[in-house]
C-alpha cells in the first residue's frame, strides 16, 4: 500500500467530514495512485472490515480529483488499519437460526451551508445498515441515499426500505 514514510504525514482527524475543495485545495501530489488505493480499502471494507466502510466512502467520493485533505483522509486510515492489523471480525453464531437487520441514518449529515448551491448531494442523508444470519454478518453497507429526504423519520423509514429490498 503506502511507503512507511508517507504514512506517518500529519493525520486527517476521525471527526472531519470530507468536503469538496472549491478550488483552493492543494492538488494530490503523491507518487501512488489514488484510485487503486481506495479501491483496495474498498475490497478490505466489503470483505473483512467493516468498520472503515463510512470512511472508505468519504475517500472514493473525491477519486476523479483528489486534493491534499483527501490525501491525509487516506494516510490517517491507512495508519488506523496499521495499528488494528492484529484485529477483525469474530464470529460466533447463534443457534437461533434467524435474520437480523440492524440499520441507522442520519438526515442530511454532510449538509454544507457554502457548498449547498454547488452540490446538492449534501443535501442527502447517509444510510448505514447490517444483516446478519444467525448472529454472523453476511451484507453491510454505508450509503448515500438516492432522494433528499425532509426528516429524520423519512430518512429512517427510505433507509429501512432500502435495506429490507435485499
Amino acid at each position: 500500500m503506502l511507503p512507511q514514510s508517507k504514512i506517518k504525514d500529519k493525520a486527517a482527524p476521525s471527526s472531519t467530514i470530507l468536503r469538496r475543495d472549491l478550488g483552493d485545495g492543494s492538488p494530490f501530489q503523491e507518487k501512488w495512485d489514488y484510485r487503486r488505493i481506495i479501491g483496495k480499502l474498498n475490497f478490505l471494507e466489503k470483505s473483512t472490515r467493516p468498520e472503515i466502510a463510512y470512511a472508505v466512502h468519504q475517500c472514493a467520493r473525491f477519486a476523479s480529483n483528489p486534493k491534499e485533505s483527501n490525501d491525509n483522509a487516506i494516510k490517517y486510515l491507512c495508519r488506523y488499519l496499521l495499528g488494528t492489523k492484529d484485529k477483525g471480525i469474530i464470529l460466533r453464531p447463534d443457534v437461533t437460526k434467524s435474520f437480523e437487520v440492524h440499520v441507522d441514518c442520519d438526515f442530511a449529515g454532510n449538509w454544507n451551508k457554502e457548498e449547498a448551491m454547488n452540490n446538492p448531494s449534501t443535501a442527502k442523508s447517509r444510510t448505514g445498515y447490517a444483516i446478519s444470519y444467525d448472529g454472523c454478518p453476511i451484507i453491510w453497507a454505508s450509503k448515500l441515499q438516492t432522494k433528499v429526504v425532509l426528516s429524520t423519520t423519512e430518512s429512517e423509514y427510505v433507509g429501512l426500505s432500502g435495506a429490507s429490498v435485499l
